[in-house]
Parts: structure tokens; sequence; C-alpha cells
């Protein structure tokens, strides 16, 4: 399969071939490799032989690209504005509209080219330009999705390695992490269950959270997050556990601690961990986010440590 990248004249400006992975009347996936020279971008480095799994689609308003390092090593993935491709049996001709968003394997996002973007749309009908900025949302979404997915397996990866099992204790996220986690076929062989935690009474009762703890530090904070991930060891007898806890919105904020705080922790037998964000999305969001946050930091929480394999039951604390 030939593919042609044009600008959004639709004038061809790069041509290359792909084999087709697989095809319907909505989308098709390719498998391409970049021979050009190594190019060094912000946030990535393209080199001779990187793989590029493409998918254009017939319907939407954006393409979207997985790039691995040749050794088959995850660089990120790339999702490009772009009008709906157009597919014959031997060709696809997309249509670059500038806005990019690359996503990098640890979570992180970034807009690419908006002021590009905004000069070009200045010469798009406005029907087009409001399809382009409208694709940023879905592409958000895809983006994450597939970033979950990998985030899953890392997690997966590394606590089966280990046969360490994993479970959550969840207040703000009202049970979010878990259905992440679960998302993953075959995760009963890790996962164990979870908490919800959302009164503090449960906090006390199934958690252990001291009433000293949430008398001077509150529900949302880093004391009790740590203590919720220890609880929810030893409630169900997991060698890991993370929690969430925090303000998802829209009210219950307060100066000292807005809406969108929200602390999320680990306890393991390789230490514990806590990480506090700020999210400014709807309370949907927020929680959405929070549970990402909580993933992002178990992957790496496990990752950073993969190749040491203390006993289950031989513990370093250390809060950072």
């Amino acid at each position: 399969m030939r593919v042609h990248k044009c600008d959004h004249r639709g004038e061809r400006r790069v041509s290359y071939d792909g084999d087709v992975l697989a095809r319907n009347g909505e989308r098709i996936i390719l498998r391409a490799i970049w021979t050009l020279p190594t190019r060094i971008l912000p946030y990535v480095t393209l080199e001779q032989g990187d793989i590029f799994i493409e998918t254009f689609y017939t319907n939407r308003w954006y393409n979207l690209f997985e790039i691995r390092h040749c050794n088959g090593d995850l660089k990120g993935w790339y999702a490009d504005v772009a009008r709906p491709a157009r597919i014959t049996n031997d060709d696809i001709e997309w249509d670059d509209l500038a806005l990019d968003i690359w996503m990098n394997p640890d979570g992180t996002m970034l807009i690419l080219d908006e002021d590009e973007f905004e000069a070009l749309a200045r010469e798009l009908p406005p029907n087009e330009a409001a399809s382009a900025r409208g694709s940023v949302a879905l592409m958000r979404d895809e983006l994450q999705i597939h970033w979950r997915r990998f985030a899953n397996d890392a997690i997966a990866h590394a606590l089966t390695r280990r046969g360490w099992t994993l479970g959550t204790a969840e207040s703000c996220t009202g049970g979010l992490i878990g259905d992440f986690i679960t998302d993953r076929p075959g995760s009963s062989t890790y996962f164990m269950g979870g908490v919800i935690a959302y009164s503090n009474a449960i906090k006390q009762r199934a958690l252990g959270v001291r009433e000293a703890t949430l008398r001077q530090h509150g529900a949302v904070s880093e004391q009790c997050a740590l203590e919720m991930a220890r609880g929810v060891r030893h409630a169900l007898g997991v060698d890991v556990g993370v929690s969430a806890t925090g303000i998802a919105g829209p009210d219950g904020g307060s100066a000292d601690k807005p809406v969108g705080l929200t602390y999320v922790g680990i306890s393991s037998p390789l230490g514990e961990q806590v990480e506090h964000n700020v999210w400014s999305h709807d309370r949907a969001g927020n929680k959405q986010a929070t549970a990402d946050a909580a993933l992002r930091l178990l992957m790496h929480h496990l990752a950073a440590h993969l190749d040491a394999h203390p006993s289950a039951h031989s513990e370093s604390h250390s809060s950072d």
C-alpha cells in the first residue's frame, strides 16, 4: 500500500510504502518503517528502522501512529489532525492540518503546532475548521485508551514476574482505578480486589486510617493516602496497595485544598510513594485523571525496581 501525505490543499508532499495489517470500511492499519535519516524532535528522536503502526480513518478527522524502536520498545504515540483519509485498493491519501498530539509512554501529552493550525484554519471552510478543532478531544480520548493498555501491560508484567498481588483503596475515584486495572484480560491473576472507602468512617474501619490522621491532616492528604495504601495491603492480604483520595468537585474545595486536589499513594515491599496533583477538569475528568495518575505512579514504582526482587514480607518504607 502506498501512502501519500498531502498538505491542506491536497498536494502530495511525502509518499512511502506500508504493509496492510487490517482494514474495514472505516479504517486501515498499516506497518511502515522509517527509512529517512535520523530526525531529532523536541519530544522524540526518529531513527532508521523505527516501526510505525499507522491507523487511518475514513470517517474521523485524525490519524493515529504508534512508534516503536526497531527492537520493539515503545517510543510513543502521535495523532495528526487530518481530513478523513481517501483510501483505494492501492493508495491512501491524507491531508495534514498541522495540529498534532504527542503522547509519551509515561502518559504525558503534548499539543503541537497550535499556532500553525490557527493560521492554516483561516484558509479552511468554517465547517472543516470546526471538524478539525472538534477532533482534538477525540484524539485525546483514543490516545489515553492506548496508554492505559500499555500501562496495564507494564503493571501486569512487573507484578506477575515477581508473583505479587495488588489491591486498591479508593475514595474520590469511586472504584475507577480498579475498573481500569480489570479492563485487562487476565488481571484476576494479580488483582485481588479493592475497598471503596468514600466516608471517613469506612477509611477508619476498613483500612485502619487513624482518627488522629484525619483530625490533623484531613482525608485529602499525603498521610491519609499512605495509610489507605498500607491499610488495603493488610485488609486484603496483598503485596501492593494503591490508593486515591481527593476532591473531585464541583464543590468541597477550600483555599488550602482546592477542587481538583488529589493524592495517590503506593505501599509495596519496595517502599512507599505519594503523588499529588491539582486537576482543573469537571468531576468526571478529575476522577479519570486521578485514576490515570495512580496507574502511572504504580507503573513507574514497579518498573524502577524491576531487577530487584525483595521478599513480599521484607519491606522497605521510605516516603517521597
